[in-house]
């Protein structure tokens, strides 16, 4: 039997072996959704329950938002960012990237269902607009809308920005600890005659990598991820500079 032939067969075992835990895998998050995921309200209903303010429209702002409108709270979020921002910081990153932890333990609702146990930026994107929408949460965002004042009128209740926007209950801020790339200056990088990239900023850029000598600078996971693409650019070599050894 040839080389091409043993590795289909041993993918193909290797799958028969697998589909009775991913079938197992899968019916627990159908009882999950089944049994703690709160009822999206119908479209138009007016929630009558006291209004909740969160900014952010990433992963914890969307979550909380389909918790809030779940369970009878009107919500308002506020979103810094475009329509592109939903996901917040897995908005933002190169399609390398993915889960690190198995998704088991990356559960921010009872309503995800993961395919594998270690989804790709994609997948958790595309689980993040699901709940958005499964909620009617996108008639409940405004985006291009930064948050730069939040304070109380003189009868308690939340003002965000100004009172245009309206008055609220309770506010949730769902920031997260990660915002946009932030890009050091390394004293002498201007004389570097080769391309410059922040670790979120690789997708699409292959050709600038092939056959070159990529040095990548830092030690956790975006620069695993930039090894990963340096890999898969065919570079000639990749090092790596790093403070610690991790």
């Amino acid at each position: 039997m040839g080389t091409t032939n043993q590795g289909t067969m041993r993918a193909y075992l290797q799958h028969l072996c697998n589909w009775p835990f991913q079938l197992v895998y899968i019916l627990i998050q159908v009882v999950l959704d089944l049994v703690l995921s709160p009822t999206p309200p119908p479209p138009n209903t007016t929630l009558g329950r006291p209004k909740i303010a969160i900014i952010g429209a990433g992963l914890t702002g969307v979550s909380s938002a389909s918790h809030c409108v779940g369970h009878g709270f009107d919500v308002q979020i506020f979103e810094a960012g475009s329509r592109e921002s939903v996901g917040g910081i897995w908005a933002k990153v190169n399609n390398t990237s993915g889960l690190q932890i198995h998704s088991l333990m990356y559960r921010f609702h009872p309503s995800v269902r993961w395919n594998n146990g270690y989804p790709d930026r994609k997948a958790i994107v595309t689980e993040i607009e699901k709940l958005w929408k499964r909620y009617g949460l996108p008639e409940k965002t405004k985006f291009d809308t930064p948050v730069e004042r939040v304070y109380k009128d003189e009868h308690g209740r939340w003002i965000i920005n100004d009172p245009s926007h309206g008055r609220f209950d309770g506010v949730i801020a769902a920031i997260g600890t990660c915002g946009d790339p932030k890009m050091p200056h390394v004293p002498g990088q201007e004389k570097f005659q080769g391309p410059i990239y922040h670790s979120s900023d690789l997708d699409g850029r292959e050709e600038d990598a092939k056959g070159k000598k990529v040095l990548v600078v830092g030690g956790g996971a975006s620069a695993i991820e930039a090894m990963e693409f340096a890999e898969h650019a065919k570079a000639k070599k990749t090092y790596i500079f790093a403070r610690s050894e991790k």
